[in-house]
C-alpha cells in the first residue's frame, strides 16, 4: 500500500472514529426524563420509573440540584400534612351534616360552616404546598439535567506538539 493510499485510509477511520465518538456523545442515558401525567408529573432515567428519595439520591452528585430536590421533598411533606389534616376536617365537616340530615335533626349552621371553611382553607394551603414541590423538583432535574450537558460536550483540538501534528479529543 502506497503512503498515500495509507494516508487517505487513516484520515477516513479518523473521520468515521470522530463520527462515532460525536454520535455517541449526544446520548445522554444519564438524564432525567420529565413526563406529565395526568396530575403532576413523572420522572425517568434510562427508563425506569424514579420516585422522590430515588431522586434524591441521583441529585447528590450536584449541590445545587440536590439542594433543590431537599426543598422539594420538604415542601411536599408538608403538602402532604397540610392536605391530610385539611380533608380530615373537611369529612368530618360533611359527615357532621350529612348524619344530620339522615337523623332529621337540627344542624348546627355556624359550626358547620366553620369546620368546613378551616377545613377547605387547609386543604388548598397543602395543594399550594404540592404545586411548590411540582416546581422545585422540576427546577432540580433541570439543573441536573443542565450539568450533565455541559460535562459531556466533546471538544477537538488540533494543534502542533514536539512531535509534530496532534488531535486531541476532550469529553
Amino acid at each position: 500500500m502506497s503512503t498515500k493510499h495509507f494516508l487517505k485510509a487513516t484520515f477516513f477511520f479518523a473521520i468515521i472514529l470522530l463520527l462515532i465518538f460525536s454520535a455517541k456523545s449526544q446520548e445522554n442515558s444519564d438524564t432525567i426524563i420529565i413526563a406529565k401525567k395526568i396530575i403532576g408529573y413523572e420522572y425517568y432515567k434510562d427508563d425506569f420509573l424514579l420516585n422522590s428519595n430515588q431522586l434524591l439520591q441521583i441529585t447528590k452528585s450536584n449541590p445545587e440540584s440536590y439542594k433543590q430536590m431537599q426543598k422539594s421533598v420538604d415542601m411536599w411533606i408538608a403538602g402532604y400534612i397540610w392536605s391530610s389534616v385539611g380533608g380530615g376536617i373537611l369529612g368530618s365537616a360533611l359527615g357532621y351534616a350529612l348524619g344530620r340530615a339522615i337523623l332529621h335533626n337540627p344542624m348546627n349552621k355556624p359550626l358547620f360552616f366553620t369546620l368546613f371553611s378551616i377545613g377547605t382553607a387547609i386543604f388548598v394551603t397543602g395543594i399550594g404546598f404540592e404545586i411548590v414541590s411540582i416546581k422545585k423538583a422540576k427546577a432540580a432535574v433541570a439543573i441536573y439535567n443542565n450539568s450533565i450537558k455541559q460535562k459531556s460536550n466533546p471538544n477537538i483540538d488540533l494543534g502542533i506538539s514536539t512531535n509534530g501534528m496532534m488531535f486531541r479529543l476532550n469529553f
